[in-house]
């Protein structure tokens, strides 16, 4: 009787412990894959346009992969993938001093103007699917999509994403962002 107690003891023991160490890993593990870079400019520009950070995160992790330098096929630069074009139009919402395309590499200015553009969607659309929409596809596309009864209902919202990319683009950073507020930011 007291052996089984014993190896039931140990078999808890070894049973909880192994739990731990796989709870343990498994955090370690999605952290990794999904990291907290830049965090006070992060929290500044959440704070200055009253986006979630990990809405933020979650956009740089999947439009960069936290590469300041990326550049796409379609010449859009930096961690938010912001294009030229879009860059100046933002400028044209701040009373700051002009700047070059090349300040889009730079982490402080991609991230604020990238947060900003995303307020900005925010103040357009009624939800985060169509922001998220918009910041891919582009707003024309977005307004063209609101007007076609065959896609949206009423202009309020779409029956579904008629972009393949942007579909998977919507998934992906609700995803992400998921998965950012349960690991940094409390469920």
């Amino acid at each position: 009787m007291k052996q089984n107690l014993r190896s039931l003891v140990i078999f808890i023991f070894i049973f909880v412990l192994s739990l731990i160490i796989f709870i343990l890993s498994y955090t370690f593990f999605l952290k990794s894959a999904y990291p907290i870079k830049y965090e006070n400019i992060v929290n500044d520009s959440a704070k200055r346009y009253n986006i979630e950070p990990e809405l933020i995160y979650a956009v740089i992790k999947s439009e960069s992969g936290f590469d300041a330098n990326a550049k796409s096929s379609a010449g859009a630069l930096g961690l938010m993938q912001i294009t030229p074009d879009t860059f100046d139009w933002l400028q044209t919402y701040t009373k700051e001093e002009f700047m070059g395309t090349n300040e889009l590499f730079n982490p402080q200015v991609n991230i604020r103007y990238g947060t900003l553009f995303l307020s900005m969607l925010r103040g357009k659309y009624d939800s985060e699917e169509l922001v998220l929409c918009a910041y891919n596809a582009g707003m024309t596309a977005v307004d063209r999509w609101l007007r076609d009864e065959r896609i949206s209902n009423f202009g309020e919202e779409l029956k579904f994403i008629p972009y393949n990319e942007t579909k998977d683009y919507v998934m992906k950073i609700k995803t992400s962002k998921r998965i950012y507020k349960s690991l940094y930011f409390g469920v």
